[in-house]
């Protein structure tokens, strides 16, 4: 018998599949599934009078047969196809056949699990020839014809390595056959002794009246003990792909890294679904498969081409027409998916105006009113007044609501963003609250200039503070004062906080910084001029006094609205509150 040496280093072929090329040993059964996927291809394009299969055969923990009625190989093509890498049937393809693989590299990526490999194969266009092909990691291979009954197909039988040998066992390969090639539309059987099982039970058609049944075979796809929430029927117009998007019943956050199934004729390509899925649809699990797209150089990813381009916009528009459909037909539905996943979805509505009108209306928003829906916002027909800033909404809500002025609170993540795109898409009008809006939304007493004595007291006592003081009638009249710091003030107070604390080992770089800040860096304490205290405080003319009840109005008003306060403020306050006792006020 004539011996053969394979066309390629197999060592170093070997080393770069295994390290390299492939993500685990398994992935030798998804080339042999799409080899013989080819070849039935091959031998239906010719007219096969029977029905397509694959049957693969388990010896336990020893060995497997694999055997399909595709279209066989000559003894040229054996020494073309097999035994040199990187040739393919699909250069000889005059019928325009889509394969998925190349035979070279397919068959030899079983030399990951064993030492040999023994094909035998009768061809379609010889069917009076059986040839058997002998190949070994020691880079050579023989090729006899051989006396056989065996019919149209090809037959291959790897005996395992030891190693590799748990792998070859009946649950092993049947979960590996229905994970690699479970939407592949002929059969495929799986036996070991007296078991036997179809490893891709064949699927219907997904219609709307299918629901329950779609989502159980969710289920058994992804092996889940949940139910999905939903699911979106994914079929595209162009011909590209076909599927399910399964919706998830618990939060995840827009990182997190989902499991999907996503098949290139009929063969498992990938995983993961980051290449052809929009990035702020992380709340699904994906179930699909095409035949017009292309596979990378590993066959584990996509090919990026304007193809892929064209599927990922479809499958961008499957997913968001059918939330823009519940949107109108069942609202609860739509409720319900943003109660799980309303935090993530903020961040995509928050930069998608298509999904920012779906999802808007179903956000909760916090506001001088109490809690308002984004549907409410966005009918809302006066200014909406918004704060990033949680203390200074706590201080001003009460303010707000007497005045029947509609503040939100937008100190959370992305609410300042949803907010403000009410504006910028002329759905409604919003502000922010700043130093300014306030000094002109608070109303100046009648009687002002009543305080004037008051206010440049209390702004000189509050100097070393950064602080002025102004006068203003604010409701409800219980409030005795209101203290704002724009962001510079607060960045200003942090560095004089700082410069405390580094012993003025850094004292020259934070003054540095703090001469960079505009010069309206300062906070401001409105005095409640309907606040009984204040009032007697403007009456008074005793400067000492004044100050002292400043500082303490000072420490009472950044406690209010949740600034930090440091052990000299609160020493501070309590030695102006002796004070105030000394004197018997």
């Amino acid at each position: 018998m004539k011996e053969y040496n394979f066309t390629v280093n197999l060592g170093g072929m070997m080393d770069l599949l295994s390290n390299h090329l492939y993500s685990t040993p398994k992935v030798f059964l998804r080339e042999l599934l799409q080899n013989s996927a080819d070849a039935v291809m091959l031998r239906k394009a010719h007219g096969m009078d029977e029905e397509p299969r694959i049957d693969i055969t388990i010896e336990e923990n020893r060995s497997l047969t694999f055997r399909d009625n595709g279209s066989g190989l000559t003894e040229e093509e054996i020494h073309k196809f097999i035994s040199v890498i990187g040739q393919s049937l699909k250069r000889n393809n005059r019928e325009n056949i889509s394969f998925i693989g190349k035979f070279g590299i397919g068959m030899l990526s079983c030399f990951m699990v064993t030492s040999e490999i023994i094909l035998r194969t009768r061809s379609y266009n010889e069917p009076d020839k059986v040839f058997e092909w002998h190949g070994s990691t020691s880079g050579k291979y023989t090729v006899e014809e051989i006396e056989s009954d065996m019919p149209v197909g090809t037959e291959i039988v790897i005996s395992a390595s030891e190693k590799y040998a748990p792998y070859f066992t009946f649950t092993e390969i049947l979960s590996a056959v229905r994970y690699y090639a479970l939407p592949m539309s002929f059969p495929i059987y799986v036996t070991s002794g007296t078991f036997s099982a179809r490893a891709n039970p064949l699927f219907n058609k997904i219609s709307a009246n299918e629901r329950e049944n779609v989502l159980t075979m969710g289920r058994q796809i992804f092996g889940t003990d949940f139910d999905f929430i939903d699911y979106i029927p994914l079929e595209s117009e162009k011909g590209l792909f076909s599927g399910v998007a399964y919706i998830l019943p618990f939060t995840v956050s827009a990182a997190s890294v989902r499991s999907h199934r996503i098949y290139l004729k009929s063969i498992l390509l990938t995983e993961d679904g980051s290449q052809i899925l929009p990035n702020w649809a992380f709340f699904i699990q994906c179930f699909f498969n095409t035949d017009r797209l292309s596979a990378n150089a590993a066959r584990e990813n996509f090919y990026r081409n304007e193809l892929l381009l064209e599927a990922e916009a479809e499958i961008e528009h499957c997913i968001s027409s059918y939330l823009e459909r519940i949107s109108i037909r069942n609202p609860a539905l739509l409720a319900k998916i943003v109660s799980i996943h309303g935090n993530a979805l903020k961040s995509v509505a928050a930069e998608n105006e298509r999904l920012f009108r779906i999802f808007m209306p179903y956000f909760n928003f916090e506001s001088s009113f109490g809690i308002r829906s984004g549907k409410t916002l966005m009918h809302y027909d006066y200014t909406i007044f918004y704060t990033t800033d949680a203390d200074t909404f706590r201080q001003l809500k009460p303010v707000f609501c007497e005045k029947d002025e509609l503040l939100v609170n937008a100190s959370q993540i992305y609410i300042r963003e949803l907010i403000t795109m009410l504006d910028e898409l002329g759905i409604a009008h919003t502000e922010a609250v700043s130093e300014t809006l306030l000094d002109t939304f608070l109303e100046e007493p009648p009687d002002a200039g009543d305080y004037d004595y008051l206010c440049d007291i209390a702004s000189i006592a509050l100097e070393k503070y950064d602080c002025s003081v102004r006068i203003k009638s604010i409701i409800p009249a219980q409030l005795t004062s209101l203290y704002t710091l724009n962001t510079d003030g607060q960045l200003k107070r942090d560095i004089e906080n700082s410069k405390k604390k580094s012993d003025g080992m850094f004292d020259e770089m934070l003054d540095a910084f703090s001469e960079e800040l505009t010069a309206d860096s300062s906070a401001v304490l409105y005095l409640n001029a309907e606040n009984p205290l204040i009032m007697k405080l403007a009456d008074t003319d005793d400067p000492d006094k004044i100050e002292v009840c400043a500082n303490i109005i000072y420490i009472q008003a950044l406690i209010a609205g949740g600034f930090p306060v440091d052990a000299t403020d609160l020493f501070m306050m309590n030695e102006n509150l002796i004070k105030l006792i000394e004197w018997g006020l």
